[in-house]
């Protein structure tokens, strides 16, 4: 039996969001996943089967969607054109990660198996689309059979089976036929808007450009917000943090005035009226009045995330995804399983040779959460912990060179503060 290792990441949220190209060869936020694809390859072996399977929210599309086009739109024709061009705006974005991926592929015994999340979901509903990934990574047609994309992978030689765990969060699953998750509209009509917006409002308003560098700078680190019920309260944060700006004296409108004045904009917009119309099952009229009359709260922003936040536990913690495990193995048999999703790598024993895994993420999270003395429990919003700024990834390392023997496996977590 030939050797074979499997290996699992996920959540590394690649996107087509700018950097400083001029003096930056990659975006820094990526570097750590390209450095461990270029191990793989400096590592493999000729003659080696080799595994990497992609769990999840690799190619972060809704996170780079700022298009006029919403994503669930009923023309299909427009939307398969501008998945197509912002698949390929994402490639190039983040060329020397898919020049190592194409590395990969250069060996006749590796496959990239791409699992698919909540936020390359689109990648399932529109299987089409896979051709443009295939051929950016390998135009060779025998390279391109080596990369499968599924809604989930289960593996007998391995005893493994993964997902990526947004099936387990009822706010990333599909509420109905045509009806997007409110995952996806969060992040499209506000996560994607709210920074351009907010901008273009303090240019409006006499803002320095100096000074609107500097608080663009602070506000895009919104993306990285876990969970996005938090998007309130950070909000709240840094117009408290630039209140007392000299740039705000004088001016018709403060910092704080303008990030509430551009959160109303966006709740008023008709998209987001319409889908919140639907949702709430509220007559049209009486949600824009609505809106206007909560925000006027002081103060309603922390308590909005409070909520908010206890509403949305499934989306960051490992304790769901753990009892889903549980059930798996029950019912199905896998001794390893793997998930990925809430951006919290671990591992947890589901019986004595059973484990549950979770792979963490790439990208830089904030949260307002740390870890508990129980390791699939969140001590949550506890006054004691601040924001802060990490990367948590897990590699998951599944190794199996004999027929008669289980695979070993091993979680190497890597956490790195950022600034």
């Amino acid at each position: 039996m030939e050797k074979l290792k499997a290996y699992i990441v996920s959540d590394v949220h690649l996107n087509n969001h700018p950097f400083d190209s001029a003096h930056l060869a990659e975006n820094p936020r990526r570097r750590n996943f390209r450095l461990f694809l270029r191990r793989l390859n400096e590592e493999l072996q000729a003659g080696e089967r080799m595994q990497l399977i992609l769990n999840g929210d690799i190619l972060d599309i809704t996170g780079s969607w700022s298009e006029s086009i919403m994503p669930w739109d009923v023309d299909r024709t427009l939307v398969l054109d501008t998945l197509k061009r912002l698949l390929l705006e994402i490639m190039e974005n983040n060329l020397s990660t898919f020049e190592e991926l194409r590395k990969l592929l250069r060996h006749p015994l590796t496959e990239i198996i791409y699992v698919f999340g909540n936020h390359d979901g689109m990648l399932q509903q529109y299987p089409e689309s896979h051709a443009v990934v295939k051929a950016f990574l390998c135009p060779e047609s025998e390279g391109q059979s080596r990369i499968r994309f599924v809604p989930f992978y289960a593996s007998d030689e391995l005893d493994l089976y993964l997902e990526h765990g947004h099936l387990q969060d009822p706010f990333n699953r599909k509420c109905g036929q045509n009806e997007p998750p409110l995952g996806d509209v969060i992040n499209v009509l506000i996560v994607n808007r709210f920074v351009e917006l907010a901008v273009n409002r303090f240019r409006e308003h006499g803002y320095s450009e100096t000074f609107i560098n500097r608080i663009h700078s602070r506000l895009h680190d919104i993306e990285y917000l876990r969970p996005l019920a938090l998007l309130p309260v950070w909000i709240q944060t840094i117009g408290y943090e630039y209140e007392s700006h000299p740039e705000s004296r004088h001016k018709v409108m403060g910092v704080p005035d303008i990030l509430l004045a551009v959160i109303a904009e966006i709740l008023r917009d008709p998209d987001m009226v319409a889908y919140m119309t639907r949702r709430l099952q509220w007559p049209r009229p009486m949600l824009p009045l609505m809106i206007k009359l909560i925000l006027q709260i002081p103060w309603i922003l922390p308590v909005i995330s409070f909520f908010t936040s206890k509403l949305m536990r499934r989306t960051h913690s490992n304790k769901y995804q753990y009892k889903a495990a549980q059930k798996i193995h029950r019912e199905k048999g896998y001794r390893l399983i793997a998930f990925g999703h809430t951006h919290i790598p671990g591992v947890q024993p589901l019986s004595q040779s059973a484990y549950y895994f979770n792979t963490g993420s790439w990208k830089p999270v904030i949260n307002l959460f740390k870890i508990s003395k129980d390791p699939v429990e969140l001590e949550y919003l506890n006054p004691d912990v601040q924001f802060n700024k990490v990367e948590r990834s897990g590699i998951l390392l599944i190794e199996k060179s004999d027929s008669t023997a289980p695979a070993e496996f091993s979680l190497q977590t890597i956490q790195s503060g950022l600034g």
